[in-house]
């Protein structure tokens, strides 16, 4: 974490803000691992109702202030990543509310990652974000206000995991990233596999600019609406979708039927019922799931395939080959090698298709 002074008049003048619930990410990723409410706020000069109901727009030093709070009484410098994942549609207030009509609307990631664009000014001051080509590929970048203050490692980590998090929401899928830049150093406590889970991707430090690289390709994946659990009986259909939901978000950890019955407030058999009324099983989900996600993975990021079976939830390499070998009817490698040299192939004949357009223009 960068250690520079944090007296910056800016940080505590009132036009620098974030909205009100963006500090609900905060305090459920800090509630999350046992961090007690009253202590946060003491330790961040605020009372518990300032916290519970918060006010309209928070000035960036309170936020910083109760970000750093959260992150040394849990002594976890992973705070910000956490927080990340933990941020949802209702935590970006105005474009919470653009991003979810965009969705309505049946548009793509792109459409929806040039909302944030447009739209953010209206949610924070913490910084801007652009989208840059690269080759086959797009960056977003973010360029942080205050970079130099002691709390940007968290706001840096948690701005990017948050994208990443709201992109798969709107999407339905697990976002294959095929590279994570951050400006600040390599921590001293950092952990490899710890970024790896937190971002699925390769994390680079000490970089020109904060930014998340992925193919171009998936930018052009559309969005779509995700049911939400209710206590009355779904609808045909969406318990299934529901259920896919879940096992994307826990695929590392090997999800059982009992957890994810647990998660949704129902028994197993209960579970069970619904889905085989669907005319399918647990078992069929998570394989369709875990066979859906590492094509992507093996398409369009850049991890091993070994780091992409542990991020699946195999113990092994050699369980995800044979798995992936029946679902497929080639190994990881070769219908990676198949599959990539295909796309650039496509990549070459758009090229060639928008180069004699501008000639016959010309």
């Amino acid at each position: 974490m960068n250690n520079h002074s944090s007296s910056d008049a800016s940080v505590s003048h009132p036009a620098n803000y974030v909205v009100g619930p963006y500090i609900q990410p905060v305090l459920l990723a800090y509630l999350q691992q046992g961090g007690r409410l009253s202590t946060l706020a003491d330790a961040a000069s605020v009372t518990d109702l300032w916290m519970i109901n918060p006010p309209k727009k928070v000035i960036v030093e309170e936020y910083f202030r109760l970000f750093l709070s959260a992150s040394d009484l849990l002594q976890d410098p992973l705070l910000g990543i956490k927080t990340g994942q933990n941020a949802g549609l209702e935590s970006f207030d105005v474009l919470g509310q653009a991003l979810a009509n965009t969705r309505a609307k049946s548009l793509t990631l792109r459409h929806a990652l040039q909302q944030v664009m447009a739209l953010e000014r209206l949610v924070h001051r913490l910084g801007t974000s652009r989208i840059e080509s690269d080759g086959g590929n797009v960056r977003f970048i973010w360029r942080a206000n205050f970079q130099q203050h002691k709390a940007a490692r968290l706001v840096c980590e948690s701005m990017l995991a948050g994208i990443i998090h709201l992109a798969e929401q709107l999407t339905g899928r697990l976002i294959p990233v095929m590279e994570v830049c951050f400006v600040h150093s390599r921590p001293a406590d950092y952990h490899a596999e710890t970024y790896q889970q937190g971002f699925r991707a390769q994390c680079r430090f000490s970089q020109p600019h904060n930014s998340i690289m992925i193919a171009a390709d998936v930018l052009a994946w559309p969005l779509k609406h995700i049911a939400r659990p209710s206590v009355v009986e779904p609808c045909a259909g969406q318990v299934v979708d529901q259920v896919k939901n879940q096992l994307g978000k826990n695929l590392t950890n090997s999800p059982k039927l009992q957890q994810i019955a647990a998660i949704r407030g129902q028994s197993e058999r209960s579970l069970q019922r619904q889905l085989k009324q669907q005319g399918t099983s647990y078992q069929q989900l998570l394989a369709d799931v875990r066979l859906h996600h590492a094509q992507d993975y093996l398409q369009y990021s850049n991890l091993s395939i070994l780091q992409i079976s542990q991020l699946l939830g195999f113990k092994e390499q050699s369980s995800f080959n044979h798995f992936f070998l029946q679902g497929c009817g080639l190994s990881p490698k070769k219908w990676q090698e198949t599959n990539r040299a295909l796309a650039d192939s496509r990549h070459r004949m758009r090229g060639y298709q928008a180069q004699n357009h501008i000639e016959s223009q010309s």
